[in-house]
């Protein structure tokens, strides 16, 4: 079940019941179910409707509008540094790249038809965008989900069995295109029974896209619903709730080795809460994002009492932006916590920066010493950065034995993404590579 299903839902309910109300005209019906006055006139109701809808539609744009900017930014920004960089062609930082390219899709592809779609009486895109749009976010959502998944086992692995081999690149691209092709054909039946058709709506035929499914359309839809639900939330989530569950016992169950002082190993003990934290985050974040949705989804199609739920649509839209808003919190906790990788942004900062120095200062030779607004931010650049960094370090320790790490050192290193750093027989791990969600 989708979100244009609630749309459908409703009117079929309000065509139901201006069929049930002949011999009244669609406003008195429709009043009638509202239990208005019924001295109150109709332009007074159709002035208060009109109302509502303004208020509605800019309040619904807003809040989408606010997940836009932020997702855009977030994954734009992950995907040129990973693309900028060899040094970060790594089977995890694949991973997230390949999760911030699905999280764009929903982004550019989807929400801005979800605004047009509710705002609009009509859908005027045509056939192929209706087909496009509810397509492409579930391809997204599920390649998103399974990226997260493949993310916490390849964690799991790494952490847990240190002395194994590491998965190559090869195979992690092999793994990607896999992702990509079940996620296309789990897809097919969202963009395959959607479709724009004529409705009545109360009192005149409207286009609409909108899903429509074989007979038996209630058993058929019930069970896409049910399926999708289970591959694409309790699955996944059982997966990455199980990996990260072990990597956190490994975690609080290891000792130290050797000779540690008293600050050395608070300053571990605290580094390795720091750490645990961070996984249980990224489990509580995908549970809470997609939990509501699901479960309505479950509610109005198994559970017969709950037609007044269904019918509420500022339920289901506020359900609808807390799922698509996980959109926005990965490239955050995947990334802006990965002391690497805010390296890298730092980076790329400095080269913009530079960039626009040298073009304001050519300004300046040329106009004779003009101050800019770019001279005061490359002025302030370095500071921000600098606690931007300082307050943000993910850096765990996890202890081993000098037999171990000799083991470890003889393997490849070129196939780790992370970090080694022997410390008083420990080795440290950058362990914002672990997080997940």
């Amino acid at each position: 079940m989708d979100y244009y299903d609630h749309i459908q839902h409703i009117e079929d309910f309000l065509k139901g019941f201006v069929n049930r109300s002949e011999n009244m005209s669609a406003v008195a019906a429709f009043n009638l179910h509202m239990k208005l006055p019924t001295n109150e006139t109709n332009v007074t109701v159709l002035q208060r409707d009109t109302t509502r809808h303004v208020v509605g539609s800019i309040i619904l744009i807003t809040a989408y509008a606010i997940l836009i900017c932020i997702s855009l930014f977030g994954n734009s920004i992950v995907c040129y540094v990973i693309m900028r960089n060899r040094r970060m062609y790594t089977v995890t930082n694949f991973f997230i790249a390949n999760m911030a390219i699905s999280d764009l899709f929903v982004t550019c592809l989807n929400v801005p038809f979800t605004i047009a779609r509710n705002v609009l009486d009509e859908w005027p895109f045509g056939d192929f965008i209706c087909h496009l749009v509810n397509f492409s976010l579930m391809i997204s959502v599920y390649v998103s989900t399974f990226t997260l998944t493949a993310i916490a086992l390849d964690r799991q692995y790494v952490l847990l069995y240190p002395l194994k081999p590491r998965i190559t690149k090869r195979t992690g691209i092999v793994i990607l295109v896999l992702i990509w092709v079940i996620s296309f054909f789990l897809s097919l039946p969202y963009g395959i029974y959607t479709e724009v058709t004529e409705v009545s709506f109360v009192s005149r035929f409207v286009k609409r896209c909108r899903a429509v499914f074989p007979e038996p359309k209630a058993e058929f839809e019930m069970t896409l619903t049910l399926t999708t639900t289970i591959i694409q939330y309790f699955i996944p989530l059982t997966i990455i709730g199980f990996s990260y569950g072990r990597i956190v016992r490994k975690l609080w169950r290891r000792t130290h080795l050797g000779a540690v002082t008293h600050s050395q190993q608070r300053s571990q003990n605290r580094a390795k809460r720091k750490s645990i934290k961070l996984l249980i985050t990224v489990v509580v974040i995908f549970a809470l994002c997609w939990m509501p949705l699901n479960l309505y989804h479950i509610l109005t199609d198994f559970h017969p009492d709950a037609t007044v739920f269904r019918y509420d649509s500022t339920v289901f839209f506020v359900f609808h932006w807390i799922a698509i808003s996980s959109t926005c919190y990965n490239p955050f906790v995947y990334c802006w916590m990965n002391e690497s990788f805010r390296k890298e942004v730092n980076s790329c900062v400095d080269v913009c920066f530079k960039s626009c120095y040298s073009s304001s200062s050519r300004r300046r030779n040329r106009h004779g010493g003009s101050f800019s607004g770019c001279d005061f931010l490359n002025r302030c650049r370095r500071k921000t950065m600098s606690k931007i960094l300082r307050s943000s370090s993910t850096f765990s320790t996890i202890p081993y034995s000098n037999k171990s790490y000799r083991q470890r050192e003889s393997t490849d290193k070129s196939k780790d993404d992370i970090p080694l750093y022997e410390t008083s027989q420990t080795i440290v791990y950058d362990f914002s590579n672990v997080s997940a969600d």
